[in-house]
């Protein structure tokens, strides 16, 4: 048990891996229900507990110093969105030339309630041809982890709401903020 467990564990948490041959060295893992600022330090612990280190896609405006070294060392990889970029290519690049790369993405896209999931994921999945992981913080069960792999179709639409159906039932730290479309419930 690591430190990270140990954590968790004195705050009545729970870390889950249901991937049966553990997490492969190179994937999307998305992460859900992100609805409070509190979900990246839990994810930074999960990601601890489980022994993967994981890169993310943060706001450049988050880099500021001294946090944006932080930020860095800990995977952070600065995204202008504001500007037309190329974060899918640079992002492919990495797990191109790299033997390990898990890049963690939230759909959400924000904290706040968003009525539709952006598809960033899954083009850069598809592009990087990796698979997609349905990571997740449920604060109703007080469990973080890994629950499946999910292996893209080639829609984004359909795949999107195949992944939101494993979000079913979770909560993020503010349900009200947590939107999943009608459709996931069936």
């Amino acid at each position: 048990m690591n430190f990270a467990t140990l954590i968790f564990n004195s705050f009545g948490w729970k870390v889950e891996n249901s991937l049966p041959n553990g997490i492969p060295p190179k994937a999307v893992i998305i992460a859900a229900p992100h609805t409070s600022l509190i979900d990246f330090p839990i994810g930074f612990l999960t990601y601890k507990a489980l022994g993967v280190k994981a890169h993310y896609l943060i706001k450049k405006e988050a880099f500021f110093f001294p946090f944006g070294i932080l930020l860095k060392k800990w995977g952070g990889i600065p995204v202008d969105r504001y500007r037309k970029n190329t974060v899918v290519e640079d992002v492919v690049t990495h797990f191109k030339n790299s033997k390990q790369f898990i890049l963690t993405v939230t759909p959400e896209g924000t904290r706040a309630k968003a009525k539709q999931w952006k598809n960033g994921y899954h083009r850069i999945a598809t592009a990087a041809k990796v698979p997609v992981i349905i990571g997740f913080c449920d604060f109703k069960t007080k469990t973080v982890g890994v629950r499946a792999v999910y292996e893209l179709q080639g829609d984004s639409d359909f795949d999107t709401l195949q992944i939101q159906k494993y979000y079913v039932g979770m909560q993020g730290r503010h349900p009200e903020l947590f939107y999943l479309p009608e459709e996931a419930f069936h």
